[in-house]
């Protein structure tokens, strides 16, 4: 199994949209300097490894330019410094491998992403820098509203790579190229294989640049009409990786694809949306071999309501490996139910509810039932 950091990933962006959207006219106007801190008392009240409560925290302070960057329309930098405290509730607690917080990391403080982005002409544009690739890749619009990691990135894509991808908490030196007519969005991505150093939380480049190989990522991305889009995509690493069995190393790669759909409503106001999200990964290499998530969500102008699933299914090769003596569960599977409100502008809060099957694949946990309350504030300050 790999450690936390790796199966932590989670597209934050996302959940901040959510609690303050912006229409593109105002981008250009939005403070440069913002400060986020998002706060997740989490319990597991029953099953799972130990019955507990942890307060899970992160605070980002990040700075973007505006939209002029070097005199260049289009052009801008960013860069966010991250504080993570609290972590590690799921790996003494609640046991589940796919991680019932999307904050839940080690404690550390280190830039999390510093990038620069030019346009090319008005359908194509690159980034370069430290960069969370799932501010790019396999993001789940809909899905952004759950706490459950496996609803920001998948965990067949999460799980893969030395010390884990470029995504939540550690990300990795790379370059990404976009496409973008009207209407669908083609984008490939090269990331150096080892996000960070696992052993040393506060280092945030690798020791080696390079040494490892490097993930390259591929996805298409279609609007279908105002009410449907899809995607599909696939990623491998050029390296290859140790196998599970013990017998030398194999190839690491995968892919995904999603559906998301408003159902009625309107993109401004009441809706109901839907999404369904599969993926895949070599079971030679990964444990997560295949993947299946998704839910409904009913959204308003200020309220935001939810329930979904996630499952992790592992491959031959894990499912054959002991767990403390025992043959481990085919599957993990969490079960969500949430509900947010914004209470102000920049603050909003967030009771969940998770029940996990088969926690960590592990046949010694009993079921986990876990209850969380998060407090999410942002400040965006004018400089």
């Amino acid at each position: 199994m790999r450690g936390d950091m790796v199966r932590a990933g989670r597209r934050y962006a996302c959940a901040l949209a959510l609690l303050a959207p912006a229409p593109a006219a105002a981008i250009a106007e939005t403070p440069p300097l913002s400060i986020t801190y998002i706060g997740d008392l989490i319990t597991d009240a029953a099953g799972g490894r130990d019955t507990g409560t942890n307060w899970v925290r992160r605070l980002d302070v990040a700075y973007s330019t505006g939209d002029r960057l070097f005199g260049i329309d289009g052009a801008h930098a960013e860069a966010d410094i991250m504080l993570l405290s609290g972590g590690g509730f799921s790996a003494v607690h609640s046991g589940d491998y796919q991680v019932a917080s999307n904050v839940d990391a080690p404690q550390a403080v280190r830039p999390y992403e510093i990038w620069l982005e030019l346009p090319f002409s008005a359908a194509v544009r690159a980034k370069a820098g430290l960069i969370d690739l799932n501010n790019e890749f396999d993001q789940q619009q809909v899905g952004a509203l759950f706490l459950n990691s496996s609803f920001g990135i998948g965990p067949d894509l999460s799980q893969s790579g030395p010390n884990g991808p470029s995504i939540f908490p550690i990300t990795a030196p790379g370059m990404m190229v976009a496409y973008q007519p009207p209407g669908w969005t083609a984008r490939i991505g090269l990331f150096d294989a080892r996000s960070g150093d696992g052993a040393h939380p506060h280092r945030f480049w690798p020791d080696s640049f390079g040494s490892d190989g490097a993930l390259v990522i591929g996805e298409v991305h279609r609007q279908i009409g105002p009410l449907v889009a899809v995607q599909a995509g696939a990623w491998g690493y050029t390296d290859s990786q140790p196998r599970l069995d013990g017998r030398g190393t194999g190839t690491s790669a995968g892919g995904y694809g999603m559906i998301e759909a408003r159902l009625i409503g309107r993109e401004d106001g009441h809706a109901l949306r839907v999404w369904l999200r599969g993926g895949g990964a070599s079971d030679a290499t990964e444990p997560v071999h295949i993947y299946l998530g998704g839910g409904l969500t009913w959204t308003t102008s200020k309220t935001a309501y939810g329930i979904a699933f996630a499952h992790a299914r592992l491959g031959d090769p894990a499912y054959r490996t002991p767990i403390e003596g025992v043959r481990a569960n085919r599957a993990e599977t969490a079960i969500e139910a949430t509900a947010r409100w914004q209470l102000a502008t920049g603050l909003a809060i967030q009771p969940d509810v998770q029940y996990i099957v088969h926690p960590g694949w592990n046949p010694t946990y009993r079921d986990a039932l876990v209850f969380a309350l998060r407090l999410d504030l942002t400040r965006l300050i004018g400089l």
